[in-house]
């Protein structure tokens, strides 16, 4: 579950609307462990996103994925290396956001002592949506520390920083994206009076994140607080995201 302040990704505030947002995602996987320290990872599932206030963003993603991970030698301080990647078959409440979805992603992971873990990577993903307003490239890096104080529970910090596609929506007129040649679509996703104004740009997006997780047997319960700041050649925008995460495998 989580909650959006910026659900618009508004640059004016006259424009920002907050929501709630439900997460589910099942998936089964299938591992291997070779030789020499390789191991591959191959898996399929479904996720789902619902939104209660605006049913127009809802979708179901059925997708599959693979991994390949390398560890050079034995022991706990040793880096993993990893590259993954997935596909998926987003269908969307509103046909236009529809389409193919991947993603490419590099990873080295290493353990800093007992109770350190330090992470990061590479992300190429790209989405194939139906409406050209809704097509997305973008390449991410990211970097993940876990400090472990005590048993069971894990504290977390993140990074990243993104360049690419992003869609902003807001509310006609706006004589200043006509002026500039903005291409421009309309939508009723925020139920309005009237249609509001998406339109997209190419962004840099910094962020940063804090989670707090508790493990049960295996269940883990995840608090996680993120601060997105996206800047461009126009005003740019901001998100705030706190999540609560429940996560089991069977």
């Amino acid at each position: 579950m989580v909650w959006q302040d910026n659900v618009t990704n508004a640059e004016r505030p006259s424009d920002l609307i907050g929501a709630w947002q439900w997460h589910t995602a099942l998936s089964t996987e299938i591992a291997h462990a070779g030789a020499g320290g390789h191991r591959w990872r191959s898996s399929a599932g479904v996720r789902t996103e619902v939104w209660p206030r605006f049913e127009g963003l809802n979708l179901v993603a059925p997708g599959v994925a693979g991994a390949w991970e390398y560890k050079p030698g034995v022991g706990p301080y040793r880096p993993v290396f990893s590259a993954d990647g997935e596909t998926e078959w987003i269908a969307a409440q509103e046909a236009a956001r529809a389409g193919w979805a991947g993603a490419l992603r590099l990873r080295m992971r290493q353990r800093l002592g007992a109770a350190w873990e330090f992470s990061a990577g590479h992300e190429w993903r790209r989405l194939d949506a139906h409406g050209m307003a809704f097509d997305r490239t973008g390449r991410e890096w990211f970097g993940r520390l876990e400090y472990v104080p005590v048993r069971d529970w894990i504290l977390a910090l993140e990074a990243a920083e993104r360049v690419g596609d992003v869609v902003s929506y807001s509310q006609p007129p706006r004589p200043d994206l006509v002026a500039i040649g903005k291409p421009i679509t309309f939508v009723d996703t925020f139920e309005q009076s009237s249609p509001w104004i998406a339109y997209y740009f190419r962004a840099r997006t910094r962020s940063g994140a804090v989670e707090v997780m508790r493990r049960f047997g295996r269940a883990t319960l995840t608090l996680r607080y993120e601060f997105r700041d996206t800047v461009h050649a126009g005003p740019g925008y901001r998100n705030r995201l706190t999540a609560v995460r429940y996560a089991v495998p069977f």
